[in-house]
């Protein structure tokens, strides 16, 4: 059994914090691509898990002015607790910014392990965290104490918001895209993720599972943040365009209603499959990003212009990517860049 404990409504500048722990889960790890679900708040401030939640990613996010030893001691609590709970978690990772140099013995290092702390500083730490752990000033050694020191991973946030919305998007130019749109997504990311937090948990358990935590609704999939991630990068809601975009009509004249409605339901679907297909969304990413360079160079082209040069600069391998769904897709994309962005909910 779990009891989730110490849930909490952080302030903006925490949650602000939180987000990017979160994005650096999902984009910035050797890793990410294995984590399909973020929890908020629930087992500590974010937890990635995979599908099955037979991995959990565990995040302890602590955005501090100032994190002298007796701090970070603090701080590792949630994470200890966890470490020494019936869950076995996959990793822990305490979420910081950037330490004193003179903590660290490679200060070059923005991600280390405990072993990277000089010993003057792990004396202060320990000391904290006994305390916080007994209660009292009591020197014991907790249950699996060195353990659990030796489990942890310290990631220090040296980038700006920007940079972990782009790390997360697949494009390979990252100046394609103006700095204030990945900013914006980021704020929208962090806004949703802040909502999820107005359940109230507080003392609720799970009895089995990691992955009876779904039930609360305190998560976030993978998939709905790359979703929202396109849609705001192309200018437009890709997988439900209510109607035809306008520089797709020539390619349906001619045809009657229902055929019409089943040329818009193939391509939907072929986008679908295209995008959230582990093995083929990295060619979604690298079309569409060539879609946007090719509508951006020259905006008189039309759909047929482009869809030749872009044929011509790249081999299309993916089943689902017929040339119907690139006409439609550059169709798409240029309608959503020749108009204002339009917001959708993420949830």
């Amino acid at each position: 059994m779990y009891t989730f404990k110490k849930t909490e409504k952080n302030n903006k500048k925490a949650s602000e914090f939180e987000t990017k722990s979160m994005l650096y889960l999902l984009g910035m790890r050797h890793d990410s691509k294995d984590i399909d679900i973020i929890t908020i708040d629930c087992f500590n401030d974010v937890t990635g898990a995979n599908e099955e939640f037979s991995k959990l990613w565990d995040v302890q996010s602590k955005n501090h002015s100032s994190l002298p030893p007796s701090k970070i001691g603090e701080s590792l609590l949630t994470l200890y607790d966890n470490f020494i709970s019936s869950i076995n978690f996959y990793e822990y990772i305490l979420f910081i910014p950037k330490l004193n140099r003179d903590y660290l013995i490679n200060g070059s290092l923005n991600v280390y392990n405990y072993q990277n702390i000089e010993d003057k500083q792990k004396k202060g730490i320990e000391k904290k965290l006994k305390e916080k752990i007994n209660g009292n000033k009591s020197d014991s050694i907790p249950t699996l104490f060195f353990d659990f020191l030796d489990r942890v991973t310290f990631v220090e946030d040296n980038k700006s918001i920007s940079t972990y919305v782009k790390n997360l998007s697949q494009f390979k130019n990252k100046r394609l895209i103006s700095e204030n749109i990945y900013e914006n997504i980021f704020i929208e990311i962090r806004n949703a993720q802040t909502v999820l937090k107005n359940t109230y948990i507080e003392n609720e358990t799970i009895q089995h599972h990691p992955s009876e935590v779904l039930r609360f609704k305190r998560h976030i999939t993978k998939s709905k943040i790359n979703t929202l991630l396109i849609n705001r990068l192309i200018g437009i809601d890709v997988f439900s365009f209510p109607g035809v975009p306008i520089p797709f009509l020539p390619f349906i004249v001619g045809l009657d209603e229902e055929e019409v409605k089943d040329v818009l339901q193939e391509c939907n679907e072929n986008l679908s499959r295209a995008f959230f297909d582990k093995n083929g969304c990295k060619a979604f990413w690298k079309i569409s990003e060539m879609i946007i360079g090719l509508i951006t160079s020259d905006l008189i082209k039309d759909v047929t212009q482009i869809y030749i040069e872009l044929t011509l600069k790249i081999g299309i391998n993916t089943s689902y990517l017929t040339k119907d769904t690139i006409l439609y897709m550059i169709s798409l994309i240029k309608t959503g860049l020749e108009n204002d962005n339009k917001k959708d909910s993420l949830w």
